[in-house]
């Protein structure tokens, strides 16, 4: 059995990790931290980005003042420039007091502006001149207002690609990128599953009152021979159900979910592992034509559903044959909002089939089925 306080000081601020990967973080964040400059941080959903820009912040001189973070793909266009540099009173209908922007709720702190590669090119231009200016105006204001902030970006895109394909402006590009520091997914270091587990075991221990203080070593190779398509947010998500479900002092297999659980026991009977970086690549690298126009990578285009997402989905059956009908329910369980869900699932399922990563049985209808290519399959 893993038991609570068993690994040696994997913990820097609030970010938990012992491989040499997140050493480097660690060690970049000390350097990067006293200095002004701004950063751009980038990560699949789940690695922990803002983490990483708060262990920024706290190891700065500006710790003692506001760290204020802006979820960018949250934020409606026709309110942002409201949301970020505030309004005067009567400025537009619903007005009805001044209100500050986040640049002055952050005013001598750190702003983070997370999933900046969903900005729309017209506020990119707005951001851009504050950024070079330092100053900013109200909605409805006249009088110009000093920005006194850190910036810190971060992103689970490719920014440079996205100036290749035009939906990031290069100015503010190189604007924001003068240091970039990459948070990388749980399935690439997995030896920092262990004290994650541990950090998160006993945050929830003490959070529901139980008295669970380890997992057993089966639990713990079931979580270690996962991929964590959703990673650290993921693994999280799992200790917290697992500690909520024990019945004793110890989280054993029957605690975990069974999409972990049943991927271990089948493992003995000849059947296959996924080669999960291989397929996670070509998902990155898979290409979609619209209206006869030039190849697009394929993940700039999604908007309600994430890669991960995907990812999860393939993960998860394996070589098992799949319809159209359970991967659009799959995709409607995980979307922020989605519509034609079963027309979208078809076109996704053919971008799938186009770029070799699923293969069909070539029937219509009922009988109409997909699964995983063999290149993405080690079998036993």
């Amino acid at each position: 059995m893993f038991s609570q306080g068993e690994i040696k000081n994997p913990h820097f601020h609030n970010m938990v990790g012992v491989t040499e990967p997140m050493s480097r973080i660690y060690e970049l964040i000390r350097t990067v931290a006293p200095t002004k400059a701004p950063v751009v941080i980038v990560g699949e959903s789940g690695t922990g980005k803002e983490l990483t820009a708060r262990a920024i912040h706290d190891h700065s001189s500006r710790k003692d003042k506001p760290f204020v973070a802006v979820n960018c793909s949250a934020t409606a266009s026709n309110l942002w420039e409201s949301e970020m540099f505030g309004h005067e009173k009567g400025a537009f209908t619903g007005a009805v007091a001044t209100k500050k922007g986040r640049f002055e709720c952050a005013h001598q702190g750190t702003l983070l502006l997370d999933e900046i590669s969903e900005m729309p090119p017209a506020l990119q231009v707005k951001l851009l001149r504050v950024l070079q200016e330092m100053e900013f105006e109200r909605v409805g204001g006249t009088r110009t207002i000093k920005a006194d902030v850190r910036l810190i970006a971060a992103t689970n895109q490719d920014l440079k690609k996205g100036v290749q394909q035009g939906w990031f402006r290069e100015d503010l590009f190189f604007r924001l990128n003068v240091i970039t520091m990459t948070v990388p997914p749980l399935r690439d270091r997995k030896e920092d599953i262990p004290p994650l587990v541990d950090h998160f075991l006993a945050k929830y221990a003490r959070e529901t009152e139980k008295d669970v203080q380890g997992i057993s070593c089966e639990a713990m190779e079931a979580l270690t021979n996962y991929a964590f398509p959703g990673n650290v947010r993921e693994l999280e998500n799992i200790i917290q159900r697992a500690v909520i479900l024990a019945k004793g002092t110890t989280i054993t297999l029957c605690d975990l979910p069974e999409d972990l659980t049943k991927g271990l026991t089948e493992e003995g009977d000849g059947s296959s592992m996924v080669r999960t970086d291989d397929l996670f690549k070509a998902l990155e690298a898979a290409t979609i034509c619209n209206n006869g126009g030039p190849p697009r990578l394929w993940y700039q285009t999604l908007k309600s559903i994430s890669l991960e997402t995907i990812f999860e989905f393939l993960l998860k059956t394996n070589t098992r044959q799949f319809s159209r009908n359970e991967f659009a329910t799959f995709l409607t369980h995980q979307a922020k909002s989605y519509r034609n869900k079963y027309g979208t699932a078809g076109k996704y399922l053919s971008v799938l089939k186009k770029n070799r990563i699923c293969v069909h049985n070539s029937r219509k209808a009922n009988q109409s089925r997909y699964r995983l290519a063999d290149t993405f399959l080690t079998y036993a």
